[in-house]
């Protein structure tokens, strides 16, 4: 469970936004018990909220990233590009 103290500039966050992870831009403490937090999300809208105590258990730090990437090794894609070249040319495609 992530602390509102916990809660720094640049973190990505879940649970803040229902659209998906979002970015802090800022916060700025309301007494001991609150926080403002401004956070731009994924499609660039900035937007505020603030949190209280009992919104600690719904938010968790989180890692934007990417569903692929090109990191795999360059064998296994050619081993899979050629079996479907192979397998174009004997349906005659």
């Amino acid at each position: 469970m992530l602390k509102l103290e916990d809660l720094k500039k640049d973190a990505q966050l879940a649970g803040l936004d229902p659209n998906g992870i979002v970015r802090v831009v800022t916060c700025e403490p309301v007494g001991t018990d609150a926080l403002t937090v401004y956070y731009k999300a994924a499609d660039g809208r900035l937007s505020e909220q603030m949190l209280f105590r009992g919104d600690e258990a719904r938010l968790s730090l989180a890692q934007a990233g990417r569903a692929w990437a090109f990191d795999a090794p360059a064998a296994g894609f050619k081993l899979g590009l050629e079996a479907w070249r192979i397998r174009l040319a004997q349906s005659g495609t």
